[in-house]
């Protein structure tokens, strides 16, 4: 398959993963989301999307972002086109979408602060690829102060629910006004858990995005993943503890105090290493997988739609199931949710070229760098 197609099949495979780590948050009331559950099949269903799902597909989004970043720049310098005001439209309509997307749908939204941190790469255009990779590398001992501060954070769930703030989500189980209303009273706690948990890495894996795009990581043949691949081992050996760590100490499996702050702060090596190690299988796997080309080839429209789909079945304004169902069965529903938002992927590609909110996205970003190139 094309560089292209193996870009698009590599978003696909990491929508299912944003749609299972973000559907709890959907689903369930914020303190019901961050406790651990009660029931075995439940507390095995969060321990598994802990090893093998938090942390790790918003990296490999982030990293394909930064990558798309570096194809615009190099699209741009061909064809002798500035590419400045086309990319800081790109940054003002992911922020305007962010800010709808996070009150119309899903307060965990990621849109706008991949904004903020488009703007930080952009200073970076020029730096060699082994810079990159170092300011890569120094994402993640913040990352681990980071996830130091949501230990923390979590520790203080139960006191903040049961003190003057409200985690209960009652809006959501009302009409969609109401659910709105709910998202907006969540957004500031959300902006802070975006800000700390995806913050640090997401920047990181923009950098390495940048540095495979200027060294051809995509391209056939190309030695940068050869020797990646020969890695996985390695990362297989920091990633499986690492994750096992945090996965146990969002179980409270941990002693409390250092043991499961370390838990957390453990998640800002598992996670990159294991989101490299996904990237490694998925390209190997890729001729296998071209039915998720079409999903990864609208982005934006297949995240914004896992979380539209899974408001229609949970929300007050759709079926009504907030709060109904544990995390087992939120597993099993994540991937029933992908599989649709793929399956009308497929469909729509076969008539359409972009996704209707990606090409909604292009069409604000040429509108606005119109707008910008004006005297």
């Amino acid at each position: 398959m094309t560089r292209t197609s193996s870009v698009d099949v590599l978003r696909g495979f990491a929508l299912l993963g944003i749609g299972i780590v973000n559907l709890p948050h959907l689903a369930l009331p914020m303190a019901a989301a961050l406790a651990s559950p009660e029931g075995t099949l439940d507390l095995i269903a969060k321990g598994i999307v802990g090893l093998l799902f938090e942390g790790k597909f918003f990296v490999l989004f982030s990293f394909l972002f930064g990558w798309g970043f570096g194809v615009q720049l190099a699209s741009a310098e061909r064809s002798g086109v500035p590419a400045a005001a086309q990319y800081r439209a790109r940054l003002i309509a992911l922020a305007l979408f962010g800010v709808a997307h996070a009150l119309l749908i899903f307060h965990g939204d990621i849109l706008l602060a991949y904004a903020v941190l488009g703007a930080g790469l952009w200073g970076l255009r020029d730096a060699t690829p082994r810079r990159l990779v170092r300011i890569a590398a120094a994402m993640v001992p913040l990352a681990a102060l980071a996830f130091t501060a949501l230990a923390v954070l979590d520790a203080s769930a139960e006191d903040m629910a049961q003190g003057t703030m409200d985690l209960s989500g009652l809006g959501y189980q009302g009409s969609f006004l109401d659910a709105v209303m709910q998202r907006l009273a969540d957004w500031p706690i959300a902006l802070v858990v975006v800000v700390l948990f995806n913050g640090p890495l997401a920047f990181g894996a923009f950098c390495l995005g940048l540095a495979a795009q200027k060294a051809g990581f995509f391209d056939p043949a190309s030695p940068v993943q050869g020797a990646l691949a020969a890695r996985v081992p390695v990362l297989l050996a920091v990633a499986l503890p690492a994750n096992a760590l945090y996965a146990a100490a969002t179980l409270g499996l941990l002693p409390a105090g250092w043991p499961t702050t370390l838990g957390y702060a453990a998640l800002a090596l598992g996670a990159p290493t294991l989101a490299a190690v996904y990237v490694v299988a998925v390209l190997r796997l890729t001729p296998r997988l071209g039915l998720l080309a079409p999903a990864g080839s609208m982005p934006l429209t297949g995240y914004v739609a896992q979380g539209l789909l899974a408001g229609a079945l949970f929300h007050g304004w759709g079926l009504g199931l907030f709060g109904t169902l544990g995390n087992a069965a939120l597993l099993g529903m994540a991937f029933l949710i992908w599989g649709a938002v793929t399956i009308a992927a497929i469909l729509w590609r076969q008539q359409w070229e972009r996704g209707p909110l990606d090409a909604a996205l292009r069409a604000v970003v040429r509108r606005l760098g119109r707008s910008g190139s004006r005297p």
